[in-house]
């Protein structure tokens, strides 16, 4: 049975090492001096660690921009990570600082503003202080309110991020902004984890950029049929065939369907991934130990590629080789997932199998993990998020998806992202990072609305969820019920990772009958996330 209801839808700016100067729109405060010396034979940061080389102070990314201007006006952005923050912030984990410091880069995305040089610079975090401001220079150009995104990487891994708004109206006097500030939520990074980055420019071209301990320039892509869209839902269509058909194939069925399947993997690898970031891939790869795909956009099935270049080739569709995750701007990065609880979302007229997998996960999660019963009411699913659920969020259903978006058809009506807009724009989920398991057809697609991205994953997450699983393409119950199980088996009982857990997963699914389930299924949060000690 397909676990779903409904049909699937279709010059450069230089860095400013002193000071930023004063008089002009925009210009931040004084930065510090030069850094002093440090103590012979110190490396600990000068007091901020305990002889270790590990920083037990937080930090925080910090950006000035002026808040209005008219056309045609240069507006420097100032960006810095201090110590101290003016709002509420969070204590970071600890986080190698030697004491040379620690280099970080800072990309800027302004669509809409003209770049008057690089959008992306190194910034030295040095031990017991703040570090020097960095200049980009930018210029307004059309009218209107432009959103400008800042985010820090520490060798391929995405450490935070902060937006500050412009509004360009002619005729207007160019006034100051408030200083902007956001908490890093972790300098530590994972040793071969590599992020690309993917954004959409407002031109409509995406950029890809990868980063790894090598910063990679970006490279600007456009889709030759204008928009990923028709192209990713004629896959998604195919797919979702192949796993309806998945239960009556023979083996030769079965060996046809997996070669259709690498075929569809290498041409999406070949026509949806630019050609210079492919090759810095494979310079990459001896080392590599998880990708991080980071946007704002789904633009490509990411778990479905499959590298294939001449000669070199990997050890199958990505997925299968190494853990494939994603993030969403704005997601909080978690490194310990609580179990201490668990909730299950099972609503009328879910498939037959869905009570096995609740009865099967209840097994698996054990008896030191508070039972929060099952849920079949709308009302009762947003109470318990709006209060800031604990531990485990696991949905065992339907989930129909249409070009309208996303819906789930509880007791007392339907259940639809934007019920969870109270706890996104709250954070309701940020004091407890529960892990949101979204076992339904397509709970992972995404509408464009408005300004953002409407879907269940990036409302959870930015809520605060610590992760979320969900699918891209209507999945085979059964097939949903092993990759679930097996999941939970080598996060819980074996301890393991997010990202090692579904690549376990997927790999127990990939030769089940020929069926493509085990791609389906989209992990956004932290590969080296574990759950959390009792």
């Amino acid at each position: 049975m397909i676990r779903h209801s409904g049909t699937p839808a279709p010059a450069g700016t230089p860095a400013q090492h002193g000071p930023p100067s004063h008089g002009s729109p925009g210009h931040g405060p004084p930065g510090h001096g030069p850094p002093g010396h440090e103590p012979p034979g110190r490396r600990d940061g000068g007091g901020d660690g305990d002889g270790d080389g590990i920083s037990r102070e937080p930090r925080f990314l910090e950006a000035e921009l002026v808040e209005q201007a008219p056309p045609g006006r240069e507006v420097p952005l100032h960006v810095r990570v201090t110590r101290d923050s003016a709002g509420p912030g969070v204590a970071l984990r600890g986080f190698p600082l030697p004491a040379q410091g620690a280099r970080l880069l800072i990309t800027v995305h302004a669509p809409g503003l003209l770049a008057l040089g690089d959008l992306q610079q190194v910034l030295t975090v040095p031990p017991g202080r703040d570090s020097h401001w960095l200049q980009f220079g930018l210029r307004t150009m059309t009218p209107g309110l432009h959103t400008v995104t800042v985010r820090a990487f520490h060798q391929g891994t995405f450490l935070g991020e902060l937006r500050a708004q412009i509004s360009v109206q002619p005729g207007t006097p160019a006034r100051d902004g408030p200083p902007r500030t956001a908490p890093l939520t972790s300098l530590a990074f994972d040793p071969g984890e590599v992020t690309l980055q993917v954004l959409k420019g407002a031109d409509g071209a995406y950029s890809f950029q990868l980063l790894s301990e090598t910063t990679y320039a970006p490279e600007s892509f456009r889709l030759l049929a204008g928009d990923s869209h028709a192209a990713r839902e004629r896959i998604y269509d195919e797919l979702r065939r192949m796993a309806a058909a998945a239960g009556q194939a023979g083996g030769g069925e079965q060996h046809r369907a997996r070669r259709r399947l690498v075929n569809l993997g290498v041409q999406l690898w070949a026509t949806a991934v630019p050609d210079a970031v492919r090759q810095q891939f494979w310079e990459e790869v001896g080392h590599v130990t998880a990708l991080t795909v980071l946007g704002d956009h789904d633009v490509v099935p990411w778990e479905l590629l499959y590298p294939l270049d001449g000669r070199r080739e990997g050890d199958g569709f990505l997925a299968e080789w190494l853990p494939v995750v994603r993030r969403v701007f704005g997601q909080d990065r978690v490194r310990e997932l609580p179990l201490d609880s668990a909730a299950f979302v099972v609503p009328p007229g879910s498939p037959p199998e869905a009570e096995r997998e609740v009865l099967a996960l209840r097994a698996r999660l054990g008896a030191s993990v508070t039972d929060g019963g099952t849920l079949t009411h709308r009302a009762a699913v947003s109470d318990l998020i709006d209060a800031g659920l604990h531990g485990v969020l696991h949905f065992a259903c339907h989930n129909s998806f249409t070009g309208a978006g996303s819906h789930v058809t509880m007791a007392d009506g339907p259940f639809d992202p934007i019920d969870l807009a109270y706890a996104t724009h709250s954070g309701a989920l940020r004091s407890s990072h529960p892990l949101v398991f979204f076992n339904a057809c397509r709970s992972a697609g995404q509408i464009d609305w408005f300004s953002t991205s409407l879907g269940w994953a990036p409302q959870f997450l930015q809520a605060g969820a610590g992760a979320f699983i969900g699918t891209l393409w209507p999945v085979r119950s059964d097939s949903a019920l092993l990759f679930a199980d097996t999941f939970y088996e080598h996060l819980v009982t074996g301890g393991q990772s997010l990202g090692q857990a579904s690549l376990r997963a997927r790999r127990a699914l990939r030769d089940h009958g020929g069926d493509p389930t085990w791609l389906a299924y989209a992990v956004y949060g932290s590969p080296a996330a574990r759950t959390a000690p009792p």
